[in-house]
């Protein structure tokens, strides 16, 4: 996925096996969704399906 790359997707999450240098995702595709609620207003009411926890 790394390969088809989306350019300017800033994330600090160095968990994640799409982040780069802990402040940017080669992910070529992005998911995110609400968190249960209709409408969401604040970024805390969304999250990012892409995520995939790094192996240490």
């Amino acid at each position: 996925m790394e390969n088809d790359k989306i350019y300017g997707i800033k994330c600090d999450v160095s968990e994640c096996v799409y982040n780069r240098e802990a402040k940017e995702c080669v992910a070529g595709k992005i998911d995110v969704c609400s968190c249960g609620c209709s409408h969401p207003n604040c970024s805390a009411q969304t999250e990012c399906k892409t995520f995939k926890p790094r192996s240490f």
